[in-house]
């Protein structure tokens, strides 16, 4: 993996599916092939042949009662992660009931609540991150004690977990640095704070509110990048989830790129490299993809699942990012395609890109509920062939 993102051509092609979705699923429906039932994870990619997924974490893997209480705000502490969010002058109120959980915050500066709920959908198609039911900021007044909250947080380096899940996994993959999902704080406000459709009529109506809380997130974003920059982390991975009709290029000019660039900047002044979770439509975003200098495109989604074919993302890239992804999800499923449709899909990318530097094989966004092992299988047994 590291060889491909220096731009060299490894000995084999990189092939790291995300399995945790299409794991959990099959666990639940008790449609686990047989012969990987009692494996691990990990176990399971050995299984296949394939390494061992460690970019996005697994937020089901959070053992402490609060680990996700604080989700809605955009804020996770699993140990895995470089570093540890504590909030400050803040009191919690938490009722749960069944799948939903209530979390209302006190502050000096007045009081928020938040819901999320996980639905029979979600658990069914292996999801770990519950759906956000009611946000934190709903009313212009809101603005004030998210800020407070941000403002009074304290983030502090942890690496025990990153460095045992480094020991866990050993050559089988990259265990990445991982920051946030979102690039910056106007972009955190959109994706994790507000509802979408809201956030627009804001940045309208209450610019100003919606530039002083993205000040007062500057603390949060400083301390988590530090961390992972001054983590064993080689890639650390910031942002995510653009699509060039939500994040359209204005906006991604104006409120991700210039936070993107900067910390790249920062990586490669210590000799490390600046991922970022590409997932959505692209074709407009992809010449500032360039201009933002960031490393590896992690979770590339071409067609048919966006406008966007795998080699027009190679050619886009121009051997200056890695593509990480690659293999449209729907490909591996019964339901969506022909087997005949993924051999030909993987067969073709093979040949022409199987030698080619900056590509690490997976699928996107990940392997679904859905997919079926024998596809993945196909895939490992077209690696592992000599290629011309």
């Amino acid at each position: 993996m590291l060889e491909a993102i220096r731009g060299e051509t490894p000995d084999r092609l990189p092939w790291i599916p995300r399995l945790e979705f299409w794991h959990r699923a099959q666990l639940r429906k008790g449609t686990l092939p047989a012969e990987l039932r009692g494996l691990s994870r990990i176990e399971i990619a050995d299984r296949l042949g394939a390494g061992y997924y460690s970019v996005i974490p697994d937020f089901t893997d959070c053992p402490g009662e609060l680990d996700m209480i604080d989700r809605t705000l955009g804020i996770f502490r699993l140990d895995v992660l470089p570093y540890r969010v504590t909030l400050e002058g803040v009191d919690r109120r938490v009722l749960s009931k069944g799948r939903e959980t209530v979390v209302e915050y006190q502050t000096p500066a007045g009081s928020i609540r938040t819901s999320t709920v996980f639905t029979d959908e979600m658990l069914d198609g292996g999801a770990s991150v519950p759906w956000t039911s009611e946000h934190a900021i709903r009313t212009p007044n809101d603005f004030e004690v998210a800020g407070y909250i941000f403002e009074h947080l304290r983030v502090e380096p942890q690496l025990d977990g990153y460095l045992e899940m480094r020991r866990r996994v050993g050559e089988r993959g990259l265990v990445i640095g991982y920051v946030c999902g979102t690039a910056g704080p106007v972009h955190h406000i959109m994706k994790e704070l507000m509802p979408v459709e809201q956030f627009f009529y804001a940045m309208q109506d209450y610019p100003e509110k919606i530039a002083k809380l993205a000040d007062q997130m500057q603390l949060f974003y400083r301390g988590i990048q530090q961390c992972a920059a001054d983590s064993p982390a080689e890639v650390v991975l910031l942002g995510g989830n653009y699509d060039d009709s939500i994040t359209y290029p204005k906006f991604y000019r104006q409120h991700i790129l210039p936070h993107l660039k900067a910390y790249a900047a920062e990586l490669h002044g210590c000799g490390k490299f600046l991922m970022t979770h590409t997932d959505g439509e692209s074709r407009k975003l992809l010449p500032l993809y360039l201009e933002t200098e960031f490393d590896v495109a992690d979770s590339v989604c071409p067609r048919p699942m966006t406008s966007v074919t795998f080699e027009g993302f190679m050619e886009a890239f121009a051997g200056r990012i890695t593509l990480m992804g690659g293999i449209p999800a729907v490909l591996l499923c019964p339901g969506s395609s022909t087997m005949d449709d993924c051999r030909g899909y993987v067969n073709r990318v093979l040949e022409q890109h199987g030698r080619s530097p900056r590509l690490i094989l997976g699928v996107s966004d990940m392997v679904t509920a859905d997919a079926d092992w024998d596809r993945l299988l196909y895939v490992t047994e077209r690696i592992t062939k000599p290629i011309p």
